[in-house]
């Protein structure tokens, strides 16, 4: 692969490629745009099957980033650590302080958190040996639900430009991945009385909401089918192509799940079959300006931070779709439009954020 092409093609300020033979660390830190502040993103420890497979899911995902901060008009840009979980790591928390010395070594460029194969306990270890780690706690970063609260909202915009109340009792919602991200969802949509139809392939997530009202745990390869208000993709990427958007039955699909469109067709099909998408950078940002307001803006008051996040992801939304519905297209050109516009341009090193010393 040829990295410095890929840069060039994805239009990447930078691109860290870290080693470290004594634990095992192995992956990359990608940067993709600080024109508007430094670069926010989580790291993903995974299994990754070989290091280009890694730094595509991580120039992906550092793309989107940057979509998210400058739609949701956060002062950051978009950036991304993906590790391989490999054999090869005997010492997993050794690893760990490990790759918090490279992420300190950016000064700052590069603000982190969890993401996939990241539990709480492993931030801890990264923020052992750096300080530019958010570590969620339930009082100041609460993360997911951050997050969960800016998807909720969002399908309270969305239902109520598909011509539904905004009111979510009795709203049939099928959830997709009851992990942080999607356990949070579906809880707090049950708790608001919607009537929530949720998938996971792992059963000990399933098994958790075995007493939770309004719940009803499904078959993972039947979730698609289901005759519902909401399809909510939390778990993985790419669930929306040809062959499951032709299986839909729902009026409008919002979700948690990062990149969940296939390709920019699969967009388009959704728009073509009447079924509102809201555009997942634009709906999961809750964390992002959570984690931007406590870092970067020093303010720590997370509910006012939470409610102003939650509140901005519902105009952007509704935006969205309003100019969506004048100009014919879909959803999600729109909103890569919108965010293209508020990204700095042209880019070069005197607009990109440098540490201060």
């Amino acid at each position: 692969m040829d990295l410095l092409q890929t840069m060039r093609t994805h239009d990447l300020e930078e691109v860290v490629a870290i080693y470290d033979p004594a634990t095992g660390l192995l992956g990359y830190v990608v940067i993709h745009d600080t024109t508007r502040g430094p670069g926010i993103g989580g790291i993903r420890l995974v299994p990754y099957p070989d290091e280009t497979t890694a730094l595509l899911d991580g120039v992906r995902l550092a793309e989107a980033m940057s979509r998210k901060c400058a739609l949701a008009g956060i002062n950051a840009g978009g950036a991304k650590g993906v590790f391989i979980d490999h054999p090869g790591i005997t010492d997993r928390p050794a690893m760990l302080r490990a790759l918090g010395r490279y992420v300190e070594s950016l000064a700052g460029r590069f603000y982190t958190s969890g993401d996939l194969g990241m539990t709480p306990a492993d931030l801890a270890h990264v923020g052992e040996t750096t300080r530019y780690v958010a570590v969620p706690d339930d009082q100041r970063l609460d993360l997911a639900g951050a997050t969960a609260d800016g998807v909720v909202q969002a399908m309270r915009a969305a239902l109520q430009v598909a011509g539904r109340s905004g009111d979510l009792a009795g709203v049939r919602v099928a959830v997709q991945g009851l992990g942080a991200m999607g356990g949070r969802v579906a809880r707090g949509l049950a708790a608001a009385g919607a009537h929530v139809f949720a998938s996971d392939i792992a059963p000990a997530r399933c098994a958790a909401f075995a007493d939770v009202p309004n719940v009803a745990i499904v078959d993972p390869a039947t979730i698609y089918d289901l005759e519902v208000d909401v399809f909510s993709p939390c778990a993985v990427g790419g669930v929306l192509n040809r062959g499951t958007i032709d299986r839909l039955r729902c009026a409008v699909v919002v979700g948690a799940a990062n990149n969940q469109l296939a390709d920019a067709e699969a967009d388009a099909a959704l728009h073509a079959r009447g079924i509102r998408y809201a555009p997942d950078y634009a709906v999961n940002a809750g964390a992002v300006a959570l984690g931007a307001a406590y870092f970067l803006d020093m303010n720590f008051d997370a509910i006012e931070t939470v409610q102003r996040a939650v509140e901005r992801i519902g105009e952007t939304v509704r935006r969205i779709f309003d100019e969506s519905d004048a100009d014919g297209q879909p959803p999600g050109a729109v909103a890569d439009r919108l965010a293209a516009d508020a990204l700095v341009r042209p880019r070069s090193t005197e607009r990109q954020w440098w540490p201060v010393a």
